[in-house]
């Protein structure tokens, strides 16, 4: 057989060339396919921290690219106009006040971005928090900044003690006025019914169910308390509680904040709600009651007790009938690191 030597060497070139080519072209598309993945990964870096990213009506989805650049959350505005296009999100991304973090990848931001700033987010507020704890439950969720709720408040004073506990969804970025409304429509469905069963006692009452959420979390026990509130009050004795010292503590601070250890100077503070100073109720709740708490304040257990304390280690309430029993049980459950008076 033949083989016309030039001809080979020719073939052998041409068809070199092609497989030289092709795999050239695959080594781009695997360079350019991994700096896409890398250019939609998260940005990383300061601030860790979510913060806020205005997106103004009528800004191109370019512009909204290169400030999100700027801002150091994506990796490149090139890449993430490049993807908002081929996914077809480029032309819908809604104008608003988000709040994004270098964690997030460009494609949660676009997704973020086309879902719209005015989402809703569910937030649990436990029972018996005061306005102040919920004012960093609500901040923590992007639904109010940081002490707007506290200076709503400082005008709407009857908020305390009817911020009902439950799940909420509130819209981020919403107004102080409406979280309250919300708040206070769910009081009136579920609270009120019960508290309107003594209608000249409604107030104290809410006041006593907020003590009694702080003090004990057991129902047969908030009872025998709430009968020794009652009867400490009708006798003029100050009614001693820590809780409102606690929450004497957090009115000076102006925040939440932890509040043990109570020391002999802190019930000397001057404030209406130090019921070791002041005899008589707190002048408002403490606290945000549930619906167990606000029953046991409607239905006092009376006993030969006047005097109890929380054991640390078991959180049961230790009952005494006089001062000097009740002197013994604090030496006995109480040791000196917790309380310094």
């Amino acid at each position: 057989m033949y083989v016309n030597l030039s001809e080979a060497i020719s073939f052998v070139r041409k068809y070199s060339n092609k497989t030289l080519l092709g795999v050239a072209i695959l080594i781009c598309v695997a360079i350019i396919g991994a700096y896409f993945v890398y250019a939609l990964s998260p940005a990383g870096g300061a601030p860790a921290s979510p913060a806020s990213f205005e997106v103004k009506p009528g800004e191109s989805f370019r512009m909204i690219a290169d400030h999100l650049r700027e801002s150091s959350l994506i990796r490149s505005s090139f890449v993430f106009q490049i993807f908002s296009l081929i996914t077809g999100s480029a032309f819908i991304l809604k104008p608003g006040i988000y709040e994004f973090s270098p964690d997030m990848s460009s494609p949660a931001i676009l997704g973020e971005l086309i879902g719209g700033a005015d989402r809703e987010v569910e937030v649990t507020i436990p029972e018996g928090v005061t306005i102040y704890e919920i004012d960093a439950l609500l901040s923590e969720k992007n639904i109010l900044l940081r002490g707007e709720l506290l200076r709503f408040y400082s005008s709407n004073p009857g908020l305390e003690g009817r911020l009902f506990p439950d799940t909420y969804k509130f819209f981020i970025h919403s107004e102080a006025e409406t979280v309250s409304q919300k708040f206070l429509a769910n009081f009136k469905e579920k609270a009120e019914p019960l508290l309107t069963s003594d209608l000249k006692n409604q107030e104290t009452n809410l006041i006593l169910a907020s003590l009694l959420e702080k003090e004990t979390p057991d129902f047969k026990e908030r009872q025998l308390v709430a009968g020794i509130l009652k009867k400490r009050f009708k006798a003029g004795v100050p009614l001693q509680i820590d809780a409102s010292i606690c929450y004497a503590k957090e009115i000076l601070r102006g925040q939440d904040g932890n509040c043990l250890p109570i020391t002999g100077l802190d019930l000397k503070i001057d404030s209406p709600y130090n019921t070791y100073v002041y005899k008589g109720w707190p002048p408002r709740p403490i606290g945000n009651p549930g619906i167990s708490a606000i029953k046991a304040a409607l239905d006092p257990q009376y006993s030969p007790y006047w005097y109890y304390l929380s054991d640390p280690k078991t959180k049961k309430t230790i009952f005494a009938k006089d001062l000097e029993e009740h002197i013994k049980n604090r030496s006995v459950y109480l040791s000196a690191e917790k309380t310094n008076f």
